[in-house]
């Protein structure tokens, strides 16, 4: 039998990519809707520079997809402003979404989020929650891969799940009590493998490097197509995927054909991180307004989209009432999991 807390994260989750596919992907005016979904409002800019904070280390997929963003704004001239990306790591993104929740009513600071926005405000207990910034929109939904070593003797995920059946397996992923925890928990759940020891690092990027170069004796990552591609496609390569946590092979780029995981006996196929933009609480409409149109053009542009294809992204622009209810179904679905995992005292 299927244990219930596996099964039950994996429905939640289920449920909210479904509302989420049923929101309208691709939508959303240039004219920029406000979060409550009352019509466009004018376009408010910011009148100093502007910083775009990332929650973790360089190298990782916010730092990638931040970085890219900026330089499409720049490229563009999408901003009146100058967009300077600022890695503020620490405490699991504590450190940056403290940093912008302290600048209430100032659109020149504006962040990069995943779902590490939820369950880290939710598991250190902080005075606020995701809830209580400003949303600007969802640009992309991240699909997760399973890595392993160059070197590893395993080939598919059934053979991981045999090794951890057998053994206590040393993994890694960004942050404790984060995304890539929750995925490895449900792995042992649904698999009935032996509980995994988990190794903390502080965004993809290092997590990508532990799993290379065997530290800490890491065999085995959850991370994204971006985190890893460097490592699958370089020379020599370091890293390669056994399966993707998605219900269907990715169809272009560096992973066409890889297989799913629920094809190798692994049934998870609705892991995915939101690579989503918000603001410091208490901006006005105007202000939310202008960054909405800033985000929806870079969505549009060709540079942004051929960036997409490259990645493995799923596109998911959504901005005004459709990504309010994104955040609330996160915020909800993240409280969740905490309890379930318990994670929160």
């Amino acid at each position: 039998m299927r244990n219930p807390v596996g099964r039950s994260i994996s429905l939640a989750i289920a449920g909210l990519l479904v509302a989420t596919a049923c929101g309208g992907a691709g939508g959303g005016a240039t004219t920029a809707p406000t979060a409550s979904g009352g019509g466009a409002a004018a376009l408010v800019a910011p009148t100093k520079p502007v910083e775009f904070v990332i929650s973790t280390a360089p190298g990782g997929g916010s730092d990638i997809y931040a970085r890219k963003m900026q330089a499409v704004i720049d490229t563009l001239k999408l901003s009146p402003q100058p967009v300077t990306p600022v890695n503020k790591d620490g405490g699991s993104g504590a450190v940056a979404f403290q940093y912008v929740y302290d600048h209430k009513g100032d659109a020149s600071y504006i962040m990069i989020t995943l779902n590490s926005f939820f369950t880290t405000l939710i598991v250190q207990k902080l005075p606020f929650k995701g809830t209580d910034f400003t949303p600007i929109a969802n640009l992309a939904l991240d699909p997760f891969y399973l890595w392993v070593n160059e070197d590893s003797p395993w080939k598919t995920a059934q053979d991981f799940i045999t090794a951890a059946k057998a053994d206590t397996l040393v993994v890694a992923g960004t942050g404790s009590k984060q995304e890539d925890e929750a995925l490895f928990r449900r792995i042992q759940t649904i698999a009935g493998t032996k509980p995994f020891s988990y190794v903390p690092q502080s965004g993809g990027g290092t997590v990508a490097a532990a799993l290379a170069g065997h530290q800490a004796n890491v065999v085995a990552t959850v991370n994204n197509p971006s985190e890893g591609k460097s490592l699958y496609g370089g020379t020599p390569r370091k890293l390669r995927p056994l399966c993707t946590f998605e219900p269907a092979s990715p169809a272009t780029g560096p992973f066409a054909g890889l297989a799913t995981c629920t094809s190798q006996g692994l049934a998870i196929s609705d892991y995915y991180i939101m690579r989503a933009i918000m603001a410091a609480p208490g901006l006005s409409a105007g202000q939310q307004a202008f960054w909405v149109d800033v985000f929806k053009k870079v969505s549009d542009s060709a540079d942004w989209k051929q960036f997409v294809s490259d990645n493995n992204l799923n596109p998911d622009f959504r901005s005004g009432a459709d990504f309010q209810k994104m955040v609330n179904d996160y915020q909800k679905l993240h409280e969740d999991i905490a309890k379930q995992f318990n994670w929160v005292q």
